[in-house]
């Protein structure tokens, strides 16, 4: 599942491939996008879970991957491990081909007008930027008082980068309840879960491939549980529903949340539910 580690590996792979290098040819959802050939890539970056490829004439490329979106590198003769007919995105230059499949989101923008883009231009600080600003994520998280907080860390205004993996092992770690309301969380408590969120997703996003392909992100093993001992996977409660807590041996649950109605994986007794003193304490 790609989430804000995944494109900042993507872009890392990407960048020292493609970065000063002329387009040959931009296929987007097989159009041709002739005005590009003969430019130059300039810069490779992720923001959040976007991927933007910058060319020296001020065009962009936003890619957004969602479920099931993927980049791969290829060599001019190499074989391409999926069909032709699922690549979104097909960029040549000199000796290679990075290839974006089966992306929801592939479209081109203007440098100028990323700031005011509405896909773009309201994200919450990146969690994995050397800039992060950990006031100002604070800040937006506070806003969202209202919500529950599994739901409220999905929010992208919010930070940048979250998504069902992160924000189910992350609330672990700190053994919040996902189903309580931001208010009726200490700053204490907020600060401390977003500064693990961002310790983890940087670890993850710099950690080495455990396997060599095609694909820029492709043998990573995604790791939130540190620490863990011998027979314990790499996620303490992710897609574990009904098996039992690694650390309380309760059975692990899932229940959707938010309109959308995404999944969240919790311990029952890890993450006990939040009582009224607590929360009129933290209000």
């Amino acid at each position: 599942m790609p989430e804000g580690d995944t494109l900042h590996r993507i872009a890392s792979a990407l960048s020292p491939r493609l970065v000063g290098q002329p387009v040959r040819s931009l296929l987007l959802r097989h159009q041709s996008i002739d005005r590009l050939t003969g430019h130059l890539v300039t810069k490779i970056e992720a923001r959040g879970k976007n991927l933007l490829v910058f060319f020296d004439e001020g065009t962009v490329l936003h890619t957004h991957l969602r479920m099931g979106g993927a980049w791969h590198l290829y060599g001019e003769n190499e074989r391409w491990r999926r069909s032709p007919a699922f690549a979104t995105v097909v960029l040549a230059v000199p000796g290679l081909f990075a290839v974006c499949f089966r992306a929801p989101v592939a479209r081109l923008v203007r440098a100028s007008l990323l700031a005011g883009d509405p896909a773009l231009g309201r994200l919450g600080p990146d969690l994995i930027a050397p800039a992060f600003d950990d006031a100002a994520a604070l800040a937006r998280l506070r806003r969202m008082g209202k919500k529950e907080i599994g739901d409220a860390l999905m929010d992208q205004q919010v930070v940048a980068g979250i998504g069902n993996v992160y924000k189910s092992e992350i609330l672990f770690h700190e053994r919040l309840d996902p189903f309580a309301l931001v208010e009726t969380h200490s700053d204490e408590e907020l600060a401390r879960l977003l500064a693990f969120a961002r310790r983890i997703m940087v670890a993850n996003a710099k950690a080495k491939p455990h396997a060599s392909g095609p694909g820029a992100h492709d043998g990573h093993t995604r790791t939130t549980r540190e620490g863990a001992r011998p027979g314990e996977g790499p996620l303490s409660v992710y897609r574990r529903a009904g098996e039992p807590c690694y650390d309380c041996g309760a059975i692990v649950e899932m229940r959707r949340q938010g309109e959308v109605r995404r999944s969240t994986y919790y311990c029952p007794r890890c993450q006990a539910p939040r009582h009224a003193a607590h929360r009129e304490a933290c209000a």
